[in-house]
């Protein structure tokens, strides 16, 4: 995948100068082959990794990487391959194996790359502004960030990873989105997205997807159903560092018809009121990656940069907890114990009648 990123890259690199080169650089560089016109240098042979190795190519090095690996695993299974003889050790023999197919991506790439070129444009410069762009911008749309949440909660009650099912599409754009800001943020200018990646994080699914780490809060202060407090006893910890797989399938939520709602009625809201607060400009964008793993207020602080971030993610805590409330008084009124002892079966008097005619007749 990294060779064909690179075989898709311009082979050459344009700066703009801040001062008046000497003589001894602009020789140095025309004697390398470059070309010194006015403020501008221009190399050929040179990647610019600063533009192209930072969010700019995240979307080509996906598609370049797809359409290689096709080729590859299509000439694997034809077998068109370099064959060695039985004598030759079968390590060796799979070094040999993968090398024509590989050889074939990597010119695949560098053939769309010289067709583009011909264009006087590039591939990576293309899909930046055909497919990148677009849907960068799709991404910082309130129902965009909606419906994102949404999936992610109903794949998961249906027992699917949600994050993992559709992380293809959340590391495509919002990471994407996330690069960028981090890149401008250590440039010092001015964060270009409001909707990161980790934003879903900190504010939509703290403690996991569907901000369980407030549900089994709200189990151990209201809950009255012994089965569903030793699950949340047992969860509480992992759910702080957002594993919530013990709670998703020891309570269980999943396919559970009364936390269903809450569990994606919670998200939807918190995301909402996140969202909002950006937009209004109370709380800074992320600017750090963080791991998924970190513990709520720290990750937002780290993240953001901003003392507001915690502040908002404790509130979005309050009300996704308001929201499970409810919904763990109603689950008490369905304590499996209730109903494993059968309430005893009043006689009638025709029955009792006959009970003491049996008695009789035994007698």
């Amino acid at each position: 995948m990294l060779g064909t990123f690179i075989m898709s890259l311009p082979q050459n690199f344009t700066l703009a100068l801040k001062g008046t080169l000497g003589k001894g650089a602009t020789k140095l560089i025309t004697d390398a082959g470059g070309v010194v016109d006015g403020k501008n240098v221009s190399m050929w042979g040179f990647f610019n990794f600063n533009k192209f190795f930072g969010s700019y190519g995240f979307f080509t090095v996906m598609i370049m990487g797809a359409l290689a690996m096709t080729l590859y695993i299509w000439l694997m299974k034809k077998n068109v391959t370099i064959r060695m003889p039985e004598s030759v050790p079968p390590a060796i023999a799979k070094a040999f194996t993968g090398i024509i197919p590989a050889t074939a991506a990597l010119y695949l790439a560098g053939i769309v790359n010289y067709l583009f070129s011909v264009n006087k444009t590039t591939v990576i410069e293309f899909i930046a502004t055909i497919v990148q762009e677009p849907l960068l911008n799709m991404s910082q749309g309130f129902w965009a960030v909606l419906l994102m949440t949404l999936l992610v909660q109903i794949f998961w009650f249906f027992g699917l990873h949600g994050t993992n099912v559709l992380g293809p599409v959340l590391d495509s754009i919002w990471l994407t989105a996330q690069i960028a800001n981090m890149n401008a943020f250590m440039k010092g200018e001015a964060l270009p997205f409001v909707w990161t990646r980790n934003a879903f994080d900190l504010y939509a699914w703290i403690g996991g997807a569907g901000s369980t780490l407030l549900l089994l809060i709200a189990i151990l202060m209201f809950s009255k159903r012994d089965d569903q407090r030793t699950v949340a006893k047992l969860s509480i910890a992992p759910g702080c560092f957002n594993v919530n797989e013990p709670v998703m399938f020891g309570l269980p939520i999943v396919l559970d018809p009364i936390y269903f709602i809450p569990f994606i009625a919670a998200p939807v809201v918190m995301v909402s009121i996140a969202y909002g607060a950006h937009m209004l400009g109370w709380v800074s964008p992320v600017k750090n990656q963080i791991v998924w793993s970190m513990p709520p207020f720290v990750n937002s602080i780290i993240a953001t940069m901003d003392w507001r971030a915690p502040i908002l993610q404790a509130v979005n805590m309050v009300i996704g907890f308001l929201i499970y409330v409810p919904f763990v008084k109603a689950a008490n009124k369905l304590d499996p114990e209730l109903h494993m002892t059968e309430p005893p079966v009043e006689k009638t008097k025709e029955a009792t009648d006959d009970d003491r005619n049996l008695e009789g007749d035994a007698i």
